[in-house]
């Protein structure tokens, strides 16, 4: 699938969406989670997740492992900290150590 151009604006539209953002911490909590454990945590239908996921990995901001039919989620944090950083570069905010 390829990428969208990656914009600030399209890196925050992804993260607009509440669901998308829950998506998210789940995948940072949890190893790796299938659209169903996805659906199941979220109470929502597996379709909505599918969707959802796929916008997130158009943007590459999650990644998956497929075992023969399933695929397992997994959040990219190298391209959300790439892109963040980007944006206050951009910006020119430097953050404080620690």
């Amino acid at each position: 699938m390829p990428l969208i151009p990656t914009t600030h604006s399209m890196f925050f539209k992804m993260l607009s969406a509440g669901t998308r953002v829950q998506i998210l911490k789940l995948l940072r909590g949890h190893d790796d989670l299938t659209v169903d454990d996805l659906a199941s945590h979220l109470e929502v239908t597996v379709p909505t997740v599918s969707r959802h996921l796929q916008l997130l990995r158009m943007q590459n901001l999650v990644t998956f492992n497929q075992d023969a039919q399933t695929r397992y989620y997994r959040v990219n944090e190298e391209e959300i900290v790439r892109r963040v950083t980007a944006f206050l570069q951009d910006l020119d905010i430097t953050l404080p150590d620690g």
